[in-house]
């Protein structure tokens, strides 16, 4: 019916999309209907199908869409021009495929909108749905390849003629996690997912609502109809026309007198029985197929309905009731594949067409048209899966299938919490638990794309079973790998920026993360080597540099996340190191960690769970994704992936691995694979189709173990893969092609290289990236390594070492790493079984070896390991025998302990080392080292002073020294020291002092070394005699002219003395001194670790009298960072409690330096710094109060300080009104006994002033002791204009205020009065001491409104409003604003 609607739409149409609309109501529709314009296109009459043709794209044109009818599409499609470009001519042979499954596609939802309508199931009789059906009744709408479109997506729209439906598609590229694999391959054209728009005449209430009970025989008829269609579009006609044969029967299609039974060529059949004809029947007997009875259709297929035979002709079909009216014709049909086609594609249009086939279609026949909707779907999502993959050819169908299944909720999840950090800036934590093979870190890996997408870097590591020696390498190696992506990503300007930041810090960095290097603009150079500028670093110096490189590199525009997987096998120092980032209070915004690990194999009182606790303490919000099997439904989709069949076609195998795995997928993989190499499943090579018998499976008697399977699969390789793989599982996840290399050098396992590369790859146990080997799976290391007897497992390893150890040059800094690895290997075997002495001797040599190698790199965990393997490799007489191999692993083990924290350990070491040392001469060094490093644990304990303080005199004694023995110093003594020591410098130019030529004497340098520690420890112990120490020190250098690392410290302590005598000419003799010495150090790149300890003795005293205090605060600040980063956490906190000391004093603002102090509490409290906590509790307090926070502690609560305790328990009493209080505070100084301690010149000068001002106001007020209190007045302008003298900017403020309250105090002069309170502010103004600016302004006003100017009072007191608003200083806000208010003035 209307077939003359198709013979009047010829030729291509030049239509806006209205004009369509209307045309094609006019010429396709002969019934009246609403329709609804689609969207707005372009048609143009002059394109052509270049698609079908292989042209190149024209881009100048930009006329876009083509209208064709369905017919002509098809011929146009039809003809292709062959292309030189082999791959590209396949490429339009797969797009021409799937721009027909496409139509196909459409067709069918066409065909499925109106078997909803509710007019479908009464009105339309066979007759009608094959003329709806028929190819005259489409037309395609489709793009110009090329410009607006990509190869193979074409395909725009599907018209229906009579009834006019409009069929809009768009076409979307599939979502990662259902096609990552389609879109990465570049061998085939990515899959799509579409989306549809119907554009409908049919009123809305026509519309049925789902499924419903239209007839089930209809939705055959169709499904039938359109397989025909479809067959036609990719046969174009050659096996049969579908469109000009009608059967005459009742109104739907078919006849419904049959009784059930029919008779062909002779053989009776009952309905639902299945045709087996005799082999010699199968030729030619049938060659009329009548349509007699309910379910037969005019269309057969050219396979029998039991899948065994074929049709081979036309025949007859009778039914026994004798109905035999009307005639019919058949089409025959050949199966696609025969015609080249996929094997899937063939499938679905076999099973259309089945559907024609009544009684005995087959089971996998269609029931409905929405299952053969969404098979063609999954042909478009996934073409080079479904349609353009060969098993075979690839060799695994396992290859390339990379899609997440069942996670897609868990990946929203993720992303969205990235996405919150990148946003907010905030530190976060994920962690994904699960049994192994769950899919933890595929889950992950999934968000990568997107994290780069955003801007953002993510790197990820593993931790390692078998790696357990090498603590903190997986954090520090994806650390190093970050810097690696950051640097490949960053302009030259934001390296620059980068590198201000960290400048300071590369030469530690660099000890940790060679590649932070990269980072470093292309013009900068590092000013000297890591090597020359760090010694040794431990792990809380580590922890510290990498917070200060986080800090830099992680931002909200510069997200990072870090992902590190199987941390139930992480250690205790890894976890703290991540821990440290993660919770760091000063930075490391915009980090994202993700762990994953095995919750079943973390019990009670692991590591990792006081990890995940710390993390609460800390506020760290904590998300938790617990991964259990997938469901059915998406074991079943993975197995359809995997063989290439439709989803349907494989239901009853994948409930028998999903009952089997429980839904784990990597062992529902390993499951599918174990059947495959076990035959159980098959490819059919004849029809190009996997085979399987789901009721043998099922009798198989297949255990639920995963590594069981593995270990079988493994077991059937021949001897030397199965050597290989347990060779390559000794060494954890992943082995190098070096260490490959070096093992295939050996007699024992020459051919290791061949086989990992020619089967153990090939067999997809591991992957190869050209530099390192990796299990593909936990789960394949371990099943590997079972194939190990447990009894034999740790004389595997040793073997294995030993051959390696024989290939490798230990003394070879390249073969680092495969010593390391070489020295692993051989621990595994217990030293107790080696009974052979020289081989004892042997091992413990390349162990300590090793230990040094890893102390060189700061690797000291790893050395701990190393040197404690070597002392317990020493033969017991080894002391008597072997003196000088037991001195040195002795001494490396107490260091590699000591930097580890194990201070028991390294204590009773050195004390043994102590106890067998021979002597003190030139040979001794590491007993001298032994010595020292004991002194360092005694005063790292600060428990053990004077014992510190009797070693080293001891020593020092020992090397020559002529010191008392008892450590009591006579005072003359003492004097004569520092004045022939005061001499000696004096006798010398600045040039000649810096010109000391560097010291090479081992003995002078240790004498140098002990001095320093002796001089540290006797100001803590014996204050009053430290400075003969110093003395003594600095003495030496000058007498022997002796320039080493520790002359600055030297220089810088005997300053101390000098300036602690008096602010006059041995202030000055000091300053340039203590010069002198940071100078020697600067110019040293070898002495960086003492920089703290220089920068701590010269800016808290000498130096502080002459560099602006800001700057002082500036490099101990630097000092702090730089002891964090040596392993000096003592003299860093030292530093960083007078910088903040500093700070107060400085006037910066309160409320911000509130919160520094806060951060620097929780800094102190990750590294167990408890002094330096009692100290900033002390400093917090203070602030506080100035402040004015009424929820401060009790003074009883907080720790005293006795640095601190005078000078700030003075400033903060003078602001808050404490006059009393200041001036005790001055009395008590004054009674202390005299040592360097008390008479540091920045502590007098500020109790002098703090004193004197709070004299005058006690004056002011007529309190007792009135001369006195001028008197100390008196005292303290002469203390501050001589400080003066050395610097204006810390004390020209302070002098004039002194001066101004002196003379207000005694009636002085208005107009000096006035001049020296100007200049107090002005001076304070210009050195930005914003605190005593407004201190000034107080005063001056207090002065006016005593005088009775009230207005030049007010002036000052809202300018000391001002300057207390900026400090920070709430409580004196408030105080002044009392004031004014007072004077009766409304503010």
């Amino acid at each position: 019916m209307h077939d003359h609607h198709s013979t009047q739409f010829n030729g291509i149409w030049t239509l806006e999309r209205e004009e369509l609309d209307e045309a094609l109501q006019q010429q396709w529709t002969s019934e009246s209907g609403a329709m609804s314009a689609g969207r707005n296109r372009n048609i143009s009459t002059s394109e052509t199908l270049l698609c079908s043709v292989g042209e190149q794209p024209d881009s100048t044109n930009t006329q876009a869409v083509i209208v064709l009818p369905l017919q002509q599409w098809n011929e146009a499609e039809a003809t292709k021009t062959a292309h030189s470009d082999l791959q590209f001519q396949r490429k339009l042979e797969q797009a021409s495929i799937l721009r027909k499954i496409t139509v196909g596609f459409g067709i069918g939802k066409l065909l499925h909108y109106i078997s909803q309508q509710e007019s479908y199931t009464s009105t339309y009789s066979w007759v009608q749905l094959q003329s709806l059906c028929s190819i005259d009744n489409f037309a395609v709408e489709f793009m110009k390849y090329g410009v607006f479109s990509e190869l193979g997506w074409e395909v725009t729209g599907v018209h229906m003629i009579h009834p006019f439906l409009s069929l809009q598609i768009d076409a979307t590229a599939s979502s990662p996690s259902c096609n990552a694999t389609d879109r990465q391959r570049s061998d085939g054209i990515s899959g799509r997912d579409l989306f549809v728009t119907i554009t409908s005449p049919f009123p809305s209430d026509c519309v049925m609502s789902g499924e419903q009970d239209y007839s089930s025989d209809s939705e055959s008829i169709l499904c039938h109809l359109l397989g025909g269609l479809v067959h036609f579009l990719f046969s174009g006609g050659r096996c049969g026309n579908i469109n000009q044969h009608i059967l005459p029967t009742d109104d739907r299609g078919y006849d419904l007198s049959g009784n059930g039974v029919a008779e062909i060529n002779g053989h009776t059949m009952k309905k639902n029985s299945r045709i087996n004809f005799p082999p010699e029947q199968q030729c030619g007997i049938l060659n009329d197929v009548v349509n007699t009875w309910t379910d037969s259709y005019p269309l057969v297929r050219d396979a029998d309905f039991s899948r065994g035979m074929s049709i081979l002709g036309h025949g007859n079909m009778r039914s026994h009731s004798g109905n035999s009216s009307g005639s019919h014709v058949n089409v025959h049909l050949s199966p696609l594949m025969e015609l080249g086609y996929p094997p899937c594609l063939s499938q679905l249009v076999t099973n259309l067409v089945d559907c024609g086939l009544g009684l005995f279609r087959p089971d996998d026949s269609y029931h409905s048209l929405a299952v053969a909707i969404d098979d063609m779907k999954t042909l478009l999502q996934q073409p080079n899966r479904f349609l353009f993959d060969d098993p075979l050819a690839k060799g695994n169908p396992f290859i390339g299938n990379d899609r997440m299944y069942g996670r897609s909720k868990e990946i929203a999840c993720l992303t969205n919490i990235f996405c919150r950090v990148a946003s907010s800036g905030e530190t976060e934590s994920i962690f994904v638990v699960g049994f192994s093979g769950c899919g933890k870190t595929r889950l992950v890996l999934r968000i990568f794309e997107s994290v780069r997408i955003e801007g953002g870097f993510a790197v990820t590591r593993k931790f390692d079973e078998m790696q357990s020696s090498s603590p903190l390498a997986v954090v520090l190696s994806a650390v190093n790998d970050l810097c690696i992506s950051i640097a490949q990503k960053s302009s030259q300007a934001s390296r620059m920026k980068m590198y201000e930041k960290l400048s300071h810090v590369i030469p530690f960095l660099t000890r940790v993360l060679p590649n932070v290097v990269d980072l470093l603009p292309s013009h900068v150079t590092l000013p000297f080597s890591s090597s020359q500028a760090v010694t040794e670093m431990n792990f809380n110096s580590i922890c510290f540099t990498i917070q200060q490189l986080m800090r830099v590199i992680s931002s909200p525009s510069r997200p990072i996340l870090l992902f590190l997987d199987d941390l139930q096998w992480a250690d205790v120092l890894s976890l703290r190191l991540i821990q440290s980032v993660l919770c760091d209070v000063k930075g490391s915004n915009c980090v994202l960690f993700a762990g994953g690990f095995r919750d079943n194999e973390v019990e009670q009182g692991h590591v990792l769970l006081e990890f995940l606790t710390t993390l609460s303490t800390f506020n760290i919000t904590t998300t938790t994704l617990s991964l259990n099997g997938i469901s059915a439904e998406d074991v079943n989709t993975m197995v359809s992936d995997i063989l290439g069949v439709f989803p349907r076609m494989c239901r009853s195998l994948s409930d028998v691995v999903y009952r089997k795995t429980n839904g784990n997928p990597y062992f529902a993989l390993e499951f599918l694979r174990s059947l495959i190499d076990r035959n159980l499943i098959t490819y059919s090579l004849r029809e190009k189709y996997w085979k399987w018998d789901v009721s043998q499976i099922g009798a198989e008697d297949i255990t639920d173990n995963v590594l069981y399977i593995l270990k079988n699969n493994m077991s059937v390789l021949e001897e030397s893969a199965q050597t290989a793989l347990k060779v390559a599982s000794c060494f954890g996840i992943n082995v190098s092609i070096i260490i490959a290399k070096k093992l295939a050098a050996t007699p024992q396992y020459h051919n290791l290289q061949a086989t990992l590369d020619q089967v153990i790859v090939k067999e997809g146990y591991m992957d190869f990236d050209g530099v390192t080997y990796r299990f593909v799976h936990d789960r394949v290391r371990e099943a590997a390594y079972g194939l190990i007897p447990s009894a034999e497992k740790d004389q595997f390893h040793f073997t294995i070492g030993m051959a390696l150890q024989s290939n490798i040059a230990v003394k070879d800094e390249e073969d680092t790493s495969v010593l390391f690895a070489t020295i692993d290997q051989i621990n595994r075997y217990p030293s107790s079984m080696l009974r052979d002495d020289s081989q004892r001797i042997f091992i413990a040599n390349l162990n300590h070896e090793a230990g040094i190698k890893a102390i060189k790199s700061s690797n000291f965990m790893r050395a701990y390991g190393y040197t404690k393997a070597a002392v317990s490799m020493l033969p017991n007489d080894s002391w008597e025998a072997r003196y000088d191999l037991s001195l040195k692993c002795n001494l490396h083990f107490a260091k590699a302990a000591y930097s580890c924290g194990y201070v028991d350990q390294a204590r009773d070491t050195l004390d043994e080392i102590i106890q067998h040392g021979e002597s003190l001469d030139d040979k001794s060094q590491y007993v001298l080292d032994s010595y020292s490093l004991l002194v360092s644990l005694f005063y790292l304990a600060r428990k053990d002073l004077l014992q510190a303080f009797h070693t080293c005199l001891k020593v020092l004694i020992l090397l020559g020294e002529d010191l008392p023995a008892n450590g009591n110093v006579d005072k003359a003594d003492l004097i004569s020291t520092v004045k022939e020591t005061k001499s000696l410098f004096q006798k010398k130019s600045n040039e000649e002092l810096l010109a000391m030529h560097e010291e090479t004497s081992r003995r002078n340098i240790a004498i140098m070394q002990f001095y320093d520690q002796l001089s540290i420890v006797s100001y803590l112990a014996k204050p009053e005699i430290c400075a003969y120490f110093m003395a003594r020190w600095a003495h030496f250098s000058l007498t022997h002219n002796v320039a080493c690392k520790y002359t600055p410290g030297a220089f810088v302590s005997f300053s101390v003395i000098l300036c602690c005598e008096d602010l006059g000419e041995n202030a000055r003799i000091a300053c340039r001194i203590g010069k002198i010495g940071v100078m020697m150090l600067n110019s040293n790149a070898s002495a960086m670790a003492e920089l703290p300890g220089v920068y701590l003795t010269h800016y808290v005293y000498a130096g502080s009298l002459v560099e602006p205090i800001q700057t002082c605060v500036n490099l101990m600040q630097r000092a702090y960072e730089i002891g964090m980063q040596t392993g000096n956490p003592s003299k860093a906190a030292f530093n960083l409690s007078a910088a903040v000391a500093k700070q107060i004093k400085a006037g910066t603002n309160l409320l911000a330096l509130k919160i520094d102090i806060a951060n620097y509490l929780q800094l102190a409290g990750q590294y167990a710094q408890k002094q330096l906590q009692c100290n900033l509790l002390m400093m917090k307090e203070n602030v506080s109060r100035l402040i004015g926070d009424e929820t401060v502690q009790d003074e009883k609560d907080i720790p005293a300080w006795e640095e601190c305790e005078f000078c700030l328990e003075m400033m903060t009493s003078f602001y808050l009104g404490h006059m009393e209080r200041v001036y005790h505070k001055s009395k008590l100084w004054e009674e202390l006994d005299h040592s360097v301690k008390k008479n540091m010149p920045p502590r007098v000068i500020y109790i002098a002033f703090f004193s004197g001002l709070a004299s005058a106001s006690l004056y002011s007020y007529g309190k007792k002791n009135s001369q006195r209190h001028l008197s100390n007045i008196a005292k303290s302008v002469s203390i501050l204009e001589n400080a003066m003298s050395f610097s204006e900017w810390n004390f020209k403020n302070k002098a004039c205020l002194l001066r101004a309250v002196l003379l207000a105090v005694t009636d002085g002069n208005d107009v000096e009065i006035g001049s020296e309170f100007d200049c107090a502010i002005l001076a304070s103004r210009s050195s930005n001491f914003v605190h005593e600016e407004g201190l000034a302004c107080e005063l001056a006003g207090a002065h006016y409104k005593k005088t009775g100017n009230r207005s030049l009072a007010l002036t000052y007191f809202r300018q000391a409003e001002s300057c207390y608003q900026s400090w920070g200083s709430l409580v004196k806000v408030r105080h002044m604003t009392h004031q004014i208010e007072l004077m009766g003035i409304q503010v």
